[in-house]
């Protein structure tokens, strides 16, 4: 499945769309006739329709290329008011739309006018003036296509993701060995893809069952960090990953050679684990190969709860770790359904 705004593309600015519709029209051939007067009226005339097909057939194809906020799943519905604003996109949205009937509006009027003149000069008065309506409204929603621009340049970089699918989400400080975990879990290599507000890539991993397809995420960046050390974009970013969470895998390393304590780890896990209350949460203790007995064990009793050992370097406990967590997360999905 793709995201929503991978198709979006380049999207003109206001400048650059009055250029190219007055280019365009300035280039506009008519068969002479005798009578120069008919000849000109006909020319003003399709030279002012050609400005509003040019401009209303880009205003139009920009418009077309957003998906409706209310056709997309809430995850990316999320995402688009982090980073741009839903409020703010559907109102530049809509100032398109206002454009266009403007647009078609003057064209209809000036090429009646311009089709009544009775001199050369009127008929391109007119035409000009046209030419300045048009250029008007353009102007008037100058910002509007600005910030589609940017926010489409901006929003093509989401990540894709199926919420469809059976969706495992792995989070622990950095390295604990999340992302080789991931590797573990997926059958395909995993795609690595950008989040336009973290420094680092999300990994999504798919994995064929006979039960279907499930993907596993691993989002470096936004759930390996304290929340009192985010911001508030990085905080709706993590919010819309519930969204996607059927199930929590949370990696923790009793070796302590990811170079963070046990406590800070817990401390994490306290924090990360309040913001997916509504997801199962498997906890699993990584690089055992690597731990003492003592350091699993104060582990264990840290946690108080069912643990899986794993060493997902040399994929130890791995297939463990899968299974428990698609059969939670696909009891979870029948549970919303």
């Amino acid at each position: 499945m793709k995201q929503p705004f991978e198709n979006i593309g380049s999207i003109i600015t206001a400048e650059e769309l009055i250029d190219l519709a007055f280019s365009t029209a300035s280039k506009v051939t008519i068969p002479r006739i005798r009578r120069s007067t008919v000849w000109v009226r006909r020319k003003e005339r399709q030279r002012i329709k050609i400005v509003e097909a040019t401009i209303t057939s880009r205003l139009n194809k920009t418009f077309k290329k957003m998906p409706r906020m209310e056709e997309i799943h809430p995850f990316y519905i999320d995402l688009v008011d982090v980073l741009v604003g839903v409020k703010n996109f559907k109102k530049s949205l809509a100032a398109l739309n206002w454009a266009v009937k403007r647009i078609q509006s003057f064209s209809s009027t000036y090429s009646r006018r311009a089709g009544r003149t009775r001199t050369i000069s009127e008929a391109s008065r007119i035409r000009r003036e046209a030419y300045g309506r048009i250029a008007s409204v353009l102007k008037q929603v100058s910002r509007d296509l600005t910030f589609l621009k940017e926010a489409g340049e901006k929003l093509a970089k989401l990540p894709s993701v199926d919420p469809n699918l059976i969706t495992i989400a792995v989070a622990g400080y950095a390295n604990v060995g999340k992302s080789t975990l991931v590797k573990q879990l997926s059958t395909a290599k995993p795609e690595i893809a950008t989040y336009p507000f973290t420094t680092k890539g999300i990994v999504v991993g798919h994995r064929d069952t006979q039960s279907g397809r499930c993907q596993v995420i691993d989002t470096p960046g936004l759930l390996d960090r304290p929340l009192s050390e985010r911001n508030k974009i990085e905080l709706q970013a993590i919010a819309a990953i519930r969204h996607l969470a059927d199930v929590i895998v949370f990696i923790f390393d009793p070796s302590e050679t990811c170079g963070y304590l046990l406590n800070s780890q817990l401390n994490l896990f306290k924090e990360i684990i309040g913001q997916f209350q509504d997801a199962p949460v498997i906890n699993i203790l990584n690089k055992v190969d690597l731990a003492t007995e003592e350091q699993i064990e104060l582990a264990k009793d840290a946690l108080s709860g069912d643990v899986i050992e794993v060493s997902a370097l040399k994929n130890q406990g791995v297939e463990e770790v899968f299974q428990k967590a698609f059969d939670l997360a696909s009891k979870r999905r029948k549970h919303r359904k």
